[in-house]
């Protein structure tokens, strides 16, 4: 038995975060506890089997990352090895994630400068997403199902009768509904009153037009982190993030440079390094440089569960919102129809903060 969904949006889908992503699809770090990291590997699996049931722009290229320095280098090689226990039962050379030298590296990518770095982290499982087109996608099917899709919305108040939810106020009138799931990312706290978050991190985003070929996989160079779209669009980010000097004129989070100079400042900047392990970036037409903030939950853990003091009131917060969309939407929808908690998601419940 399925259940009749309202989804509301405060200005519209992608408009903010999941929308402004790097869209990187990645279980290529052994993210801390060992069930993050495994809840990471399923939702890949989890992918793979929507997007057949969906037309997703996912590509499937796997990724490269390696580091300037021998300590940074040492490190990846310690947590490589860490992730390789996942697969202990597979030969060395069927391991999905493995240290690559720079000759391997360029035969899988030519056009990408690896210098003369022998440590190259090679996950061949990861993928990226045109995290846009997927949420056209998922509403698209949202209404087929007879879902409603409401925006510009925003959420006021619930509405109790004794201990029960029945209804929310939003800013388009009373919506009437037993269970909330709320996943805003940034605005959780400011909409529950809770104390989940923390102060989230903004993230430059470059776009390109579409280009010719130039590289298959997910690159993450010193700096800067690069993939390529089917449709032939390069995405860029920047990893140093802003400047303590700028985190006052940051404080209200904007979405847009103040002006043009800035603007083209950071564009030249980012694209700058990202030419200097992909020179054919050179015939990079911008499209579009977005700012997004990221979601931090206060120990950088996925939220997902409900609250135990608001009945009827679910949560969803994460920083690897991307990666972990797949799984992470599947447990929720068995949690709440089924009502049969999930071990899974055991060590990611919000009453952690309580």
């Amino acid at each position: 038995m399925g259940a009749e969904v309202t989804l509301i949006e405060k200005d519209e889908p992608g408009a903010h975060a999941s929308g402004k992503s790097f869209s990187w699809i990645n279980a290529s770090y052994p993210k801390k506890p060992w069930s993050y990291f495994h809840l990471s590997r399923l939702s890949l699996a989890s992918y793979l089997n929507l997007q057949n049931q969906l037309n997703l722009d996912i590509k499937w290229g796997g990724s490269f990352e390696w580091f300037d320095t021998e300590e940074q280098t040492q490190m990846l090689e310690k947590e490589i090895k860490n992730i390789q226990l996942y697969d202990y039962r597979k030969p060395i050379n069927e391991y999905l994630v493995k240290m690559i030298d720079q000759d391997q590296a360029r035969n899988l990518e030519p056009n990408v400068n690896f210098g003369s770095h022998s440590s190259i982290a090679f996950s061949k499982i990861d993928g990226a997403i045109d995290s846009l087109s997927a949420i056209r996608e998922f509403l698209r099917k949202t209404r087929d199902f007879g879902g409603q899709i409401l925006f510009p919305a925003t959420f006021q108040k619930f509405k109790y009768l004794g201990k029960k939810l029945v209804a929310i106020q939003t800013s388009v009138g009373e919506i009437a509904t037993d269970q909330v799931i709320f996943a805003c990312g940034i605005d959780t706290d400011s909409n529950l009153n809770s104390k989940i978050m923390k102060s989230s991190r903004p993230g430059i985003i470059l776009t390109s037009k579409p280009m010719e070929k130039i590289i298959d996989g997910v690159i993450v160079a010193p700096g800067v982190h690069i993939h390529q779209q089917i449709d032939g669009k390069v995405i860029i980010g920047e990893q140093q993030g802003a400047p303590m000097s700028h985190f006052d004129r940051l404080t209200n989070r904007p979405e847009k440079f103040p002006n043009e100079e800035d603007s083209n400042q950071h564009q030249d900047r980012i694209l700058n390094i990202a030419k200097k392990f992909i020179p054919k970036l050179s015939n990079f037409d911008m499209e579009k440089i977005t700012i997004g903030w990221r979601p931090l939950t206060k120990d950088e853990k996925p939220v997902v569960g409900p609250l135990l003091k608001m009945p009827g009131v679910y949560v969803a917060a994460m920083h690897s919102g991307i990666t972990l969309a797949s799984i992470v939407g599947n447990l929720c929808q068995t949690e709440l129809l089924d009502g049969n908690p999930s071990s899974l998601l055991e060590d990611f419940r919000p009453s952690r903060f309580n």
